[in-house]
């Protein structure tokens, strides 16, 4: 009788320590990574440009890609400059934030020419996260003069910056 007792003790201490360690595991990867996408999506932007630039307005933010989406995505920092930003673009690497804040390069002024045929767009690839004047404006902005813009044929992220129009976006369609 106690073998029996002492086998079902052993077997539901055994079941609590599975369920203990899949409850860490669930917590540690699957909702603490969520929470923290919704904690750091709404203060990517500000986060990006903050000390570089002066902000007026948030106009788009998203700083991971969603839950479960295709490992290609796009991850973007829009904003609307305040009235003292810079003439020129300004650049920066910020070692103690990461790549992921990094903004600029090698400026060109725009128009930017039309990508090649076998090549996606960054504006029109994220345009379905914000709204179609959003959109039109980052279009208008990077297609007419007046603006610079830091894109490589084969770059995941694109910078664009108008003094003209007080807009910063730094928009990335990677994994």
């Amino acid at each position: 009788m106690w073998i029996a007792f002492a086998l079902l003790r052993g077997g539901a201490n055994v079941i609590l320590t599975f369920a203990f360690f899949y409850g860490v595991w669930w917590y540690l990867f699957t909702w603490m990574p969520e929470k923290n996408r919704q904690t750091y999506d709404p203060i990517y932007a500000r986060d990006v440009f903050s000390g570089h630039l002066p902000v007026a307005e948030v106009l788009a933010t998203r700083r991971f890609h969603a839950k479960d989406a295709e490992t290609w995505d796009c991850t973007y920092a829009i904003v609307r400059l305040g009235p003292d930003a810079p003439e020129q673009p300004p650049t920066w690497i910020d070692d103690e934030m990461g790549w992921q804040f990094r903004f600029g390069g090698q400026w060109v002024e725009s128009p930017r020419a039309e990508p090649p045929v076998n090549h996606y767009d960054h504006i029109d690839t994220c345009a379905k996260y914000w709204p179609m004047e959003l959109s039109i404006e980052l279009k208008d902005t990077l297609y007419s003069s007046g603006a610079w813009f830091v894109y490589r044929q084969y770059s995941d992220t694109l910078f664009l910056y108008s003094n003209e129009r007080r807009l910063a976006a730094r928009i990335r369609f990677g994994d």
